[in-house]
């Protein structure tokens, strides 16, 4: 038997709503002229997620109290506490992996009681004084192109000896699942696989995880359940040599 660990995205994954998009149209952000340069860079593929974080967070400065009232609208991806439960009954560590700001995943999970192993995205945040943090979570010298390098994150999981099962939906989730061992995918994530051939579990919402994942977790465990990758490592993601 080997050891199992799960990490899933936030925005749009374990959450129903993309919370960053939420405040950035709430807060009227995405008409800014250095973020909608940004955004069309970004859809042209010129730009990764890095460039448009560091042109569109900073906006938050000074709004907390805006943002605080937005983000308590949002709700969990039905079925996610079924599953965070599961994990918890088998042992399996969850990792939250977001290229979002780590203020309102931190501030949601606490709002939602929602107990999971780790949080890791952009320290982008709201200190004690009200005064605005910003940061990204990316440290890899090789490759700046996302803000959080979910790649490194994957793949550290698996030098440790790990099999991983990743949850996402969005483009910078593109590149941590490809270092996973099986890969539950939903909207432009799907799209991506599906173009290139690559094996994934569709889901909408966690019960379809759990209907796929607790049936057959003694194969999970032997590392033999059905489509697990082998060698899917995206192209573009670099690392220091």
């Amino acid at each position: 038997m080997q050891k199992i660990a799960v990490v899933t995205d936030f925005d749009g994954t374990l959450m129903e709503q993309d919370v960053g998009d939420v405040l950035m149209e709430g807060l009227d952000v995405l008409n800014e002229p250095q973020v909608t340069l940004a955004s069309r860079l970004f859809r042209e593929k010129k730009v990764g997620s890095l460039a448009w974080i560091e042109a569109a967070y900073p906006l938050l400065a000074g709004r907390q109290e805006q943002v605080d009232r937005l983000i308590e609208s949002v709700y969990l991806r039905d079925g996610a506490r079924d599953f965070i439960d599961f994990c918890q009954q088998k042992d399996v560590p969850i990792t939250v992996l977001s290229d979002g700001m780590l203020y309102y995943i931190e501030r949601i999970l606490g709002r939602l009681k929602v107990k999971v192993d780790r949080v890791i995205g952009n320290p982008i945040t709201y200190l004690a004084d009200g005064e605005f943090q910003f940061g990204v979570q990316n440290t890899n010298s090789a490759c700046k192109w996302c803000g959080c390098c979910k790649a490194s994150v994957v793949k550290q999981l698996k030098e440790e000896g790990w099999l991983v099962i990743y949850i996402g939906d969005g483009s910078s989730d593109y590149y941590g699942s490809g270092f996973a061992d099986w890969i539950f995918a939903r909207a432009s994530l799907a799209k991506y696989l599906k173009e290139e051939g690559t094996a994934y579990y569709p889901f909408e919402t966690f019960h379809d995880i759990l209907t796929i994942v607790r049936p057959a977790w003694d194969s999970y465990l032997s590392g033999t359940a059905l489509r697990r990758l082998q060698g899917r490592f995206p192209a573009a993601c670099k690392f220091p040599e």
